[in-house]
């Protein structure tokens, strides 16, 4: 990259090194230096979508770096920090979703995303955002589930999005009878794929 710094395909190339060496990193627990190699992987990926503004891969690409720094900064206990790379996660990743509705990854990143947003906004005490990122997780899950019934990561993450959900209810809104019924929506789900093992 450094002898041919308009080679995209060099460029592309060694953020997606960057990306491997962090998530290595933390996977090893090396949480400050996966987050080096996860911010220059976001840099060059900036600078590639920038430069290509049209190229999916390329915005992608970058959405993901945004979940790994919102996660790994998560880790650290940055919320505020995590907060922004999740906020720029989700927002490529509904662009990317708006303009290809029936891509699977696309909708499925989405999803995780809400997630992420929600268990944050929950964890810095944004009570109501944090529950409509729940129900935006879940509403994307229950979609995926009924459009693919026997895709089991899609069925685990909908039991997953039920239990937080549960756990908003019960331990933030006082509603233990709502909180039921996320409970035993992700038992159901969750008895179903212990059999179909």
């Amino acid at each position: 990259f450094e002898a041919f710094p308009q080679n995209v395909e060099f460029k592309n190339g060694l953020a997606i090194s960057y990306s491997r060496l962090g998530s290595t990193h933390s996977s090893l627990g090396n949480l400050d230096q996966a987050l080096i190699f996860f911010e220059l992987r976001s840099k060059l990926g900036k600078e590639l979508f920038e430069a290509f503004p049209q190229n999916v891969e390329f915005k992608n690409g970058l959405a993901i770096s945004y979940s790994r720094l919102g996660s790994t900064h998560s880790s650290l206990g940055n919320l505020d920090q995590a907060l922004i790379f999740f906020e720029l996660r989700s927002k490529l990743g509904k662009e990317l979703f708006e303009a290809f509705p029936q891509n699977v990854e696309f909708k499925n990143g989405l999803a995780i995303s809400y997630s992420r947003l929600g268990s944050t906004h929950s964890s810095l005490g944004n009570l109501d955002q944090a529950l409509i990122f729940f129900e935006l997780r879940s509403k994307l899950g229950k979609e995926l589930f009924e459009a693919f019934p026997q895709n089991v990561e899609f069925k685990n993450g909908l039991a997953i999005s039920y239990i937080k959900l549960g756990l908003h209810y019960q331990e933030h809104l006082d509603t233990p009878q709502k909180a039921l019924n996320k409970y035993e929506q992700a038992k159901t789900l969750w008895l179903e794929l212990s059999t179909e093992q």
